[in-house]
């Protein structure tokens, strides 16, 4: 990877993740165990980018399901971080522009943790959603889409002809094109999120305590690169926690 990465002075190239959308993710647990694989390809992506000469385009990416999933993952790579440095946001492609999880308040959540200098990308956000991002162009947002090329190959296959170069392109311009008038309009009214009420206390069993404290020893060992994540069965989990148990 570091190798196609260091192959040509990209303006940026980002770090390997795990995307954690439900067709992917299949529960809660699941959803945590990809945001520490994440944080440990960010950590591995930077170490082999500073071997290579090549950290200072190096652009670490934020995985999650929920606004504070973000700042787990923010957390877990602190220390990687740079001042002025250019930030990714994962798994927004088909995350609505609303609600606690959507959008606005993943961006709004993160405005308010990272460093004031940091710019943020987003990867795959949807073109109706750029007039409200406007609320956070102090970061400089950029974005990419796919929508696009999508758009192209239906159109191809619909029609009967084949998906050139041009073709691609004559459709990129447009989408394009269709964007910047998206930004020319009013910018839309934003407001934060109210404060959320406090936590509802947990109501696990003994043993569903234990699942849950080796879940989380084992999620730091993997982001600490003591253990690689296809090492991590549920066998292992319960009898980690058998051993908590034990210990307690």
């Amino acid at each position: 990877m570091e190798g196609l990465a260091a192959a040509y002075p990209w303006r940026l190239w980002a770090s390997l993740d795990h995307c954690v959308e439900p067709e992917i993710a299949r529960d809660r647990e699941e959803v945590l165990d990809r945001i520490a694989r994440t944080v440990r390809l960010n950590i591995e992506c930077h170490a082999r980018a500073s071997d290579a000469g090549i950290v200072s385009n190096f652009m670490p990416v934020l995985q999650g399901r929920r606004p504070s999933d973000y700042l787990r993952c923010l957390d877990g790579i602190a220390h990687i971080l740079h001042p002025g440095q250019t930030v990714a946001i994962g798994s927004t492609c088909r995350r609505a522009v609303y609600g606690e999880d959507g959008l606005l308040a993943v961006f709004e959540t993160l405005d308010r943790h990272l460093d004031p200098t940091f710019r943020v990308h987003g990867f795959g956000i949807k073109g109706p959603a750029l007039s409200h991002l406007r609320a956070f162009e102090h970061r400089k947002i950029t974005v990419d889409s796919s929508a696009f090329s999508y758009a192209a190959r239906m159109s191809a296959l619909f029609n009967g002809h084949a998906k050139t170069n041009r073709f691609v392109a004559d459709h990129m311009e447009r989408w394009t094109e269709r964007q910047y008038v998206r930004l020319a309009r009013p910018r839309s009214a934003f407001q934060s999120l109210l404060p959320l009420p406090p936590p509802i206390e947990s109501t696990l069993t003994g043993w569903e305590a234990a699942v849950a404290a080796a879940r989380e020893e084992i999620r730091t060992l993997l982001i600490e690169g003591e253990i690689a994540h296809d090492q991590i069965t549920d066998a292992w989990i319960a009898e980690w926690a058998v051993d908590l148990l034990e210990t307690t």
